[in-house]
């Protein structure tokens, strides 16, 4: 009875009325995953940047596995060793902080950050030394939410003044997570703005920026779920993306020399 009423008034209630109400709608994932897949060739050295235990949080692996036995060479690398030695697709790891890479300068083509910026206490350090490692020509490619979101600023106000048990309580609940899998975050590469001034300072080129709509914040109640489906529908098509898309995607390149 209780798994009924979840998959059809609770959290599966968001899956068909998406589709009725916003089907342009993607799981921003795959969304990041399409953009990873445009650029691999079979030349690709790819770095997964503080990715744990996985390069996409999708139920399976299939996905990221393809794009995996696609490149010359793909490593992961984060503090986490344990992660690291558990990842599910990666079998080449290395543990490091993100601003102190073991890496030659030139030597890696992609640079992956998937929910990892918002986490970064010095994200232009970061990105200065997604730089340094990346070949001319290499990309960075960072999926991150967006501050500037309505639902950001609910998220960050409830961590203030909700009790941590119950914060992580809701964390399990709606995204599945366990305590060790959530860190502290600090948003300072978290606007479109911010992260686009960033990966300036850094030496990068914005090559495509997009702000794209996440699962609806309240996507656990079918009534709440339907009403911010068609709500950020529509302030996107009034042109408000900023306050109603809660991810920001980001392709950054670093540039060729000159007269190449």
């Amino acid at each position: 009875m209780l798994k009924s009423l979840d998959r059809y008034l609770g959290r599966g209630s968001y899956y068909w009325l998406k589709d009725r109400i916003h089907p342009q709608r993607e799981y921003t994932q795959l969304t990041y995953a399409r953009l990873i897949d445009e650029v691999l060739t079979p030349q690709t050295r790819w770095l997964d940047a503080g990715g744990g235990h996985k390069i996409l949080e999708t139920s399976t692996a299939e996905l990221e596995l393809a794009m995996v036995q696609r490149v010359r060479l793909a490593v992961c690398c984060d503090l986490a060793v344990d992660a690291i030695a558990k990842h599910r697709t990666i079998r080449v790891g290395v543990g490091a902080t993100l601003d102190h890479l073991p890496f030659r300068s030139g030597s890696i083509e992609l640079i992956t950050l998937n929910n990892v910026a918002e986490h970064l206490e010095h994200p232009g350090a970061v990105l200065a030394e997604f730089a340094r490692v990346l070949a001319p020509g290499g990309r960075v490619i960072i999926h991150t939410p967006n501050v500037s979101s309505y639902a950001a600023h609910i998220v960050i106000l409830g961590r203030r003044v909700l009790p941590e048990r119950f914060v992580m309580k809701m964390i399990r609940f709606m995204d599945f997570r366990e305590e060790e899998d959530v860190f502290p975050t600090y948003y300072r590469a978290n606007t479109y703005a911010d992260l686009a001034a960033l990966a300036r300072e850094a030496g990068l080129s914005s090559e495509k920026m997009l702000l794209v709509p996440a699962r609806p914040l309240f996507y656990f109640v079918a009534p709440l779920c339907a009403a911010e489906l068609a709500a950020s529908r529509l302030l996107i098509r009034m042109g408000a993306d900023r306050f109603a898309a809660s991810v920001i995607l980001g392709v950054f390149r670093k540039p060729m020399p000159r007269g190449q």
